[in-house]
């Protein structure tokens, strides 16, 4: 009986023994997970760190942007001034302009082209006319594709066009703007 239990006390021993190395290898396993997710955390804060001074950084730069931005306006206001001013006694008659300046002078102002300016009907293609005078006679987009023959979608893309051009974005719009220009007869604007 003495050699069983000496060789259960071993056999006993032995297990403890391995459990205890199992235990170990096992805290060092977690030991080294722990130092990863600490190496992990320091990357992600300097990462961090580096965006955050990335952001302070565009934050300066924006800020500078804008300060050169406001003074190229105020700049831009007392040079807008001084020409008024300028242009504002040559009217007045307060300065003679020789004939080479004021040849200059006028060339800086399109007037003529302001002028020759079309009307914005003029601007608009027939077939944009044409679409805007269905509109305003109150067609809605299938009709007006059956009456041209045309998709729905070419429809689509020509109102789109017009109202790009006459800056109008709204049926009701277009049918006051057709209305002021004469578009419609003057029985479609009894009856419509």
């Amino acid at each position: 009986m003495k050699k069983n239990d000496q060789h259960a006390g071993v056999t006993g021993t032995k297990t403890r023994i391995e459990q205890a190395e199992t235990r170990t290898a096992q805290a060092e396993t977690r030991t080294e997970q722990a130092e990863t997710r600490t190496e992990q955390a320091k990357t992600r804060a300097e990462s961090a760190e580096t965006r955050t001074e990335q952001a302070e950084t565009r934050t300066e730069l924006a800020k500078m942007r804008t300060e050169k931005a406001e003074i190229r306006t105020e700049q831009a206001e007392t040079r807008t001034e001084q020409a008024e001013t300028a242009l504002q006694r040559v009217v007045n008659r307060e300065v003679h302009l020789s004939q080479g300046i004021s040849t200059r002078f006028l060339k800086r102002f399109p007037l003529q082209a302001i002028a020759d300016r079309k009307s914005p009907l003029e601007e608009l293609t027939e077939r944009q006319r044409e679409i805007l005078r269905l509109i305003a006679e109150g067609q809605n987009t299938k009709q007006i594709a059956e009456i041209l023959k045309v998709s729905p979608k070419t429809v689509e893309y020509h109102r789109m066009k017009l109202m790009d051009c006459l800056n109008i974005h709204d049926v009701p719009g277009l049918v006051r703007f057709a209305m002021q220009a004469g578009l419609l007869p003057q029985e479609k604007l009894v009856t419509g």
